[in-house]
């Protein structure tokens, strides 16, 4: 702790006990002027949830050098300052500026809340020397990804910093009632270390090398071991979520809801795995192409299958007849793929805002999957993957065939939690593409079922 120096010219006097009062005094003076001025060190750990836009920094858990008394901690107390790594996005537009080169930006977090906290987050009533300061957040705020619109994927942040310090006129009181009127707290966010309450139980190590030597990352959680048979629901991912950071499609479109109360209760206990592809399930040859995928079969399909035989194979208690598997865009045609090639494999399957061009299904194969129970999802002012050349015809062709075909369509994708809107006051409006969102808010629904209670029924 950092004590300022104070000088104090004391009077001498003939009467030894005079001489003893002033110094005693003075040196009480010098103590408390010395706490006043005081400062703590410490460092920081950062909390990261999912939500219907995607990761959202909502709170940071200060370590102080020392304890402090919780009745001098309010959120009226500090100040956040965010700097993060940026997508240059007004390179877009100005030919000077080179668009592949990311930017640093800088901007404010509002301190909702504040409070002595352990180490975890959790308010306590003592003193401690942990301080958890919850943050504001939303779809344009508090992300500590980082999307590039020309490789197409999400990275996380890096630098991502949080620039913690006192209001002006604020300050803390220690333990032993020092008062302390500056902070140093460490302002870099190590991601490796971040909180990630929403995965508690998730396995995020999963590695798997198929025969053809290609590689898949993949998260998965098993429920509760009670020698009884439960369900497998497999999750893949959209364009945005490859890599070999298995949080990240976990993070980026709120599939922390499949390992929630809600859906894990609907389903009875679910086993739930999350494959990642090094960058897109669309790639249709070694070179990577994948934009233009005419409806050939994807690189990844021989070793994802393998991953999920080794999976199932390394877990006795999947229910094999209770095999469930959807995804989102990239993730939806790789769905579309694996029900194509192993009809007799799944008991269903929840495309959503899929991208498997009609144009490249054949008859035959509609044919394969006619018994197959499957449950659509999308908006109509998608315009990434425009229904009329996906999902709409191939829809209707299952449909003229007799085919066990559900369908949630939407007008557009918008806020439903009533806590974000436009400037006119109307829901905030997402992109057409994100139809993802109903599917994990759980409200695609057909005649008073959900699909969530609607796939816990399917059996092969």
């Amino acid at each position: 702790m950092k004590r300022n120096t104070l000088f104090t010219l004391l009077t001498l006097t003939a009467a030894i006990g005079a001489t003893v009062c002033t110094v005693t005094a003075s040196a009480a003076e010098s103590s408390s002027s010395a706490e006043e001025s005081a400062a703590l060190t410490g460092t920081q750990i950062i909390v990261i949830e999912g939500h219907d836009w995607g990761p959202a920094v909502t709170k940071t858990i200060l370590t102080l050098d020392t304890a402090v008394a919780p009745d001098s901690v309010s959120a009226e107390s500090f100040q956040v300052t965010e700097r993060k790594e940026a997508f240059n996005w007004a390179a877009l537009g100005d030919a000077s500026l080179d668009p592949t080169q990311h930017i640093t930006a800088e901007a404010p977090r509002t301190v909702t809340a504040a409070y002595a906290c352990d180490a975890d987050g959790n308010p306590v009533s003592g003193a401690s020397a942990n301080i958890a300061l919850e943050l504001s957040f939303g779809p344009d705020s508090g992300s500590p990804y980082c999307y590039d619109v020309f490789t197409g994927m999400n990275v996380v942040c890096n630098p991502y910093e949080l620039t913690v310090t006192l209001t002006d006129g604020s300050a803390l009181k220690t333990e032993d009632g020092a008062v302390v009127t500056a902070l140093s707290v460490d302002a870099a966010a190590d991601m490796t270390s971040a909180l990630l309450p929403q995965l508690a139980g998730v396995d995020l190590s999963g590695s798997f090398t198929g025969a053809d030597g290609k590689t898949l990352t993949y998260g998965s959680y098993a429920p509760a071991d009670d020698s009884e048979k439960h369900p497998l629901v497999i999750w893949l991912h959209g364009a945005g979520e490859g890599g070999t950071d298995p949080s990240i499609p976990l993070l980026g479109n709120k599939v922390t809801a499949l390992y929630g109360e809600e859906f894990q209760t609907i389903m009875g206990g679910a086993y739930v795995l999350t494959p990642q592809t090094p960058y897109f399930w669309l790639a249709y040859n070694e070179e990577g192409s994948w934009t233009d995928n005419p409806g050939t079969d994807s690189i990844f399909l021989p070793t994802l299958k393998e991953l999920i035989d080794s999976y199932i194979e390394a877990n006795p208690n999947i229910d094999t007849n209770r095999i469930y598997v959807g995804g989102c865009s990239n993730g939806g045609f790789m769905t579309m793929d694996l029900v194509l090639n192993y009809p007799d494999f799944f008991a269903a399957a929840y495309p959503i805002c899929e991208a498997y061009m009609d144009a490249g299904i054949t008859d035959e194969q509609l044919e394969s999957i006619k018994k197959l129970p499957i449950w659509f999802v999308y908006a109509k002012n998608d315009d990434t993957v425009i229904p009329d050349i996906y999902e709409a015809p191939t829809i209707a062709r299952l449909q003229e065939i007799g085919a066990d075909v559900h369908t949630s369509i939407f007008e557009d994708v918008h806020d439903t939690t009533g806590l974000y809107v436009m400037e006119d006051g109307s829901p905030y409006q997402y992109m057409g593409h994100w139809s993802w969102l109903y599917f994990f808010n759980n409200q695609c629904e057909k005649n008073g079922v959900s699909l969530w209670q609607w796939l816990s029924k399917q059996h092969r």
